[in-house]
């Protein structure tokens, strides 16, 4: 008789175990190794960053029927990094807890439906380039709210001139950046 309450005694102890263990557990993992990611990307970006990667299917889907606030670019392109850092600046500052992030660059180059799909989807908002030819540039934000486009930004996507985005993004060019970004998403937050 001993030695079977000794044995329910530690399968409830183990059991009380394996709750704290579950509830004490953090479940948003794949967030957080997006944000590792994307630190390691974008070195001037935070590692508490908001950004969450997509892939072209996600992106697609929102911008047809869903809700998000999408930041496209990719790691080798000077100008999405110091982008990056002023949207992450100002979603931190009015309480955005997400941004989908997608790197387009691949699927550009392979032509990928979905990708092309997505550029139909824009195309009011994208340059035509001398060809007729309409493409995502990086780096480009746009906010979607119930399948509308709220929002689009792609002000450096295409810079003519010798200038480099560190002389760009100075503190002036940024703070108003910023400013407008902050307005965007109090918007978008506040038509949730």
């Amino acid at each position: 008789m001993k030695t079977k309450t000794k044995i329910d005694i530690f399968l409830i102890f183990l059991i009380i175990l394996g709750f704290i263990y579950v509830g004490t557990r953090d479940f948003y993992v794949v967030e957080k190794e997006d944000n590792k990611k994307f630190d390691k990307e974008y070195s001037n970006v935070s590692k508490d960053n908001v950004f969450t990667y997509v892939n072209s299917n996600e992106v697609y889907i929102t911008i047809k029927n869903g809700s998000a606030i999408i930041f496209m670019g990719f790691p080798n392109n000077n100008w999405t990094g110091y982008y990056a850092k002023l949207v992450n600046d100002a979603a931190k500052e009015v309480g955005v807890k997400k941004i989908l992030y997608y790197d387009f660059l691949e699927d550009r180059n392979n032509n990928n439906g979905t990708y092309e799909s997505i550029v139909n989807k824009l195309s009011s908002f994208l340059p035509v380039i001398d060809t007729g030819e309409q493409n995502i540039y990086a780096p480009t934000l746009v906010i979607v709210k119930n399948g509308q486009i709220v929002a689009f930004d792609n002000e450096t996507a295409i810079k003519n001139g010798n200038i480099s985005p560190d002389d760009y993004w100075n503190q002036y060019n940024s703070g108003i950046k910023i400013q407008n970004l902050k307005e965007m998403f109090k918007n978008y937050l506040e038509k949730e």
